[in-house]
């Protein structure tokens, strides 16, 4: 029972108008307490601003950890893994920790096509020999830095190193799904199951997971595990993978030699995307006039000789529902365009004439429409 206005588009968030909430009057009251509207499914918003909420006392309720793990959404999960599937094109990286950290350093410098990268990096990620891991990117030309730079360097001068080849933000990406998608990363290595393990089942284990569905289920051709993770062949992935289904990576593991179909188990169920919710559906009404004629026009044709019957019909519901009726009950009943309709503004133009003719009055009051003086005259007559 409520207006509304629209707003389109355009209209920059600090010019949106924020929720007014309506002056107490008597018609307010009467809408708000009406048992035929609530009896019809129309509920009323309260007036007034609502009061602020009593301060709780005792101790504050609890905050979740900042470190809580947090689902990631298919839109990040797929810059992911199209970053995985480039770094696996590239000569880079022939074996799973020289492939590891040329997925850090991609997913790092994908905007800007530079990263910065630290001597506790190399710790960090835990790379049994970092120059060697290092010297591999660096001999391709992919990665243009020296190892003694990277390894020597600290938090207080770090090594800008540069990837000409991702310069220019190639995946056209924001700097909210970079650094998403490379947290992800991070904590799938460092959870709590791959504790003291070779980055080699992390790896495998976190392109698995990459590799999931909504829900957690998993289908991956084995070559394309092996390619990614820089594998020494088909028999290494299969100790992974069962060293993986041991420690409940992955559940429910059917394996027929080219396909590898499983599930996340319960403990790493969280690192599977979670799918878009579905879109809502815009409220807007089809048009019910013709748009190619002009607003007075249509409104002459709907209303035509019927403002006194409007009136009347006004009158009426004041006297069985004590309040008067919004635009939209009016607008429903005699079937003008309603305010979510495209043309909706014959139906302003029509309370407008009203009013101006002195048929309706209350306008500007909530639940205050009225019969005006015309009808008064008109039943004196």
């Amino acid at each position: 029972m409520t207006q509304h206005t629209a707003i389109d588009g355009s209209t920059a968030p600090d010019q949106i108008p924020q929720p007014r909430f309506h002056r107490p009057n008597p018609d307010l009251a009467a809408a708000m307490e009406c048992v035929r509207c609530q009896e019809n499914g129309v509920t009323t918003p309260p007036g007034w601003p609502p009061k602020p909420p009593r301060r709780r006392e005792g101790p504050p309720p609890p905050t979740p950890h900042p470190n809580r793990e947090l689902p990631i959404s298919t839109r990040k999960m797929d810059f992911l893994r199209d970053v995985w599937t480039y770094v696996a094109s590239k000569p880079v990286g022939g074996d799973p920790d020289s492939r590891y950290l040329a997925l850090v350093c991609a997913l790092r410098g994908a905007i800007r096509g530079k990263v910065y990268l630290l001597g506790q990096d190399m710790r960090i990620l835990r790379l049994e020999d970092p120059h060697a891991a290092l010297s591999d990117l660096i001999a391709s030309g992919w990665l243009v830095t020296t190892p003694e730079r990277v390894i020597d360097s600290h938090p207080s001068d770090p090594a800008l190193c540069d990837l000409p080849d991702v310069e220019g933000n190639p995946w056209d990406v924001g700097q909210g799904i970079r650094s998403r998608a490379s947290g992800w990363v991070a904590r799938s290595m460092g959870h709590k199951k791959m504790r003291k393990k070779p980055n080699r089942l992390r790896l495998v284990g976190t392109y698995l997971a990459a590799r999931a569905e909504p829900g957690g289920r998993i289908r991956v051709p084995r070559v394309e595990v092996s390619v990614a993770c820089a594998l020494s062949g088909p028999d290494e992935l299969t100790e992974l993978l069962e060293w993986l289904a041991r420690i409940e990576w992955i559940v429910s593991v059917r394996d027929d030699g080219a396909i590898v179909e499983a599930r996340l188990g319960e403990t790493t169920a969280w690192l599977a995307p979670t799918a878009p919710p579905p879109p809502t559906p815009p409220r807007v009404s089809p048009a019910t006039t013709p748009l190619n004629v002009s607003v007075a026009e249509r409104a002459d044709r709907l209303l035509a000789e019927r403002a006194a019957e409007v009136a009347h019909w006004v009158d009426g519901y004041r006297a069985a529902h004590g309040h008067g009726p919004s635009w939209s009950a009016v607008s429903e009943h005699f079937g003008w365009p309603l305010r979510s309709a495209p043309d909706h503004d014959v139906t302003q133009e029509i309370f407008d004439r009203l009013g101006r003719d002195g048929w309706l009055a209350g306008f500007g009051v909530p639940f205050g429409l009225r019969p005006g003086e015309a009808l008064d005259r008109e039943n004196a007559a």
